[in-house]
């Protein structure tokens, strides 16, 4: 609520007023007077008000509709972690959804469930599912990620994070949480998905490669091919003839940012340029695609003028759109 004086500072209106009588005021004792209690009563007045509104307004939690969460501590790993789940408006009881696994949920469970039902009328309903951790510590969150979704190698984190430990991670995914979602809400075991940028579009790749069977679409945003000197694509031979004998029909969608890799002509620069975050994500694209077409979709994109973090939203609602369009 804004006070009278305020409205005074902040209305030109009122400032021209006192402009033309401020002179004369000497002249108009009344009519200042007149004034100065209608400006004073009403200043006290808001004040009151104001003073009241603090005193009795209380802040409540945000409430993201239709979501639970639950917190466990894996039996494979001893770690806790939260998962978060946000099912379809109006719901059907009879009806089975699709599942949206979403790795690093901290961060992009929210904005996915909040972009969805803005493209609902051209999208399929899913049940979302965020994996994440029980803490609001950005610092723990991120030592949690480094850790989870790095596969075993002999890389160290720079910053001195522990790592590698990506395996259990995947069990955990596949043993634990995919079994407490499908009890407890109505998936189609068809139409199962999982998203992952950075780090996270790393395990994703791991996960492909490794149990191309877990999930029917792969969303990898961003991955962080560099880690361990692309140690993860050593399971891509067996994954590329594998798919060509399976019964499996998976799609892939891989991005990119322009700018997570330097393009100029500076050769200093490109001497530096050693994670070829760019380069690495077109090169496995391609090759996947060629590698059974029958069975394995492909698509790769590259996001103009955007860096690896102002792209997370625009690589996510073009994830969501690719996985969940008729």
């Amino acid at each position: 609520m804004i006070s009278l004086e305020a409205a005074y500072i902040l209305h030109p209106r009122y400032q021209v007023l006192m402009s033309f009588i401020g002179p004369a005021l000497p002249r108009i004792r009344t009519i200042s007077k007149v004034i100065g209690i209608v400006i004073v009563s009403g200043t006290i007045f808001a004040r009151g008000a104001d003073r009241s509104d603090r005193n009795t307004l209380a802040a409540e939690p945000v409430v993201v509709p239709r979501a639970q969460q639950y917190d466990i501590t894996s039996k494979i790993n001893g770690l806790k972690y939260r998962i978060m789940v946000s099912t379809p408006r109006n719901a059907d009881p009879g009806k089975r959804y699709p599942a949206f696994y979403i790795l690093d949920g901290n961060w992009y469970f929210l904005p996915a469930v909040g972009i969805v039902p803005d493209m609902s009328e051209d999208l399929l309903t899913p049940i979302f599912v965020g994996i994440g951790y029980p803490t609001e510590d950005g610092k723990e969150i991120d030592r949690r990620r480094t850790f989870d979704l790095t596969p075993p190698g002999k890389q160290k984190d720079p910053f001195g994070i522990p790592a590698g430990g990506g395996d259990n991670f995947v069990r955990v995914l596949l043993e634990e949480i995919k079994p407490l979602v499908e009890t407890r809400y109505q998936i189609d075991q068809a139409r199962q998905i999982i998203y992952g940028k950075s780090y996270g579009g790393l395990l994703v790749i791991h996960l492909l490669f490794a149990h191309p069977e877990a999930f029917q679409t792969y969303l990898i945003s961003s991955p962080a091919i560099f880690w361990d000197n692309c140690s993860v694509l050593a399971g891509e031979k067996d994954f590329s003839q594998k798919i060509k004998t399976s019964n499996l029909r998976l799609k892939v969608l891989i991005t990119s940012a322009s700018e997570e890799q330097y393009r100029g002509s500076d050769l200093k620069l490109q001497a530096e340029e050693i994670y070829r975050m760019v380069d690495n994500a077109s090169e496995l694209a391609g090759r996947l695609a060629t590698a059974s077409p029958q069975n394995l979709s492909v698509t790769y994109t590259v996001f103009p003028d955007e860096t690896h973090v102002s792209v997370s939203l625009a690589a996510l609602g073009r994830a969501l759109y690719f996985a969940l369009k008729p």
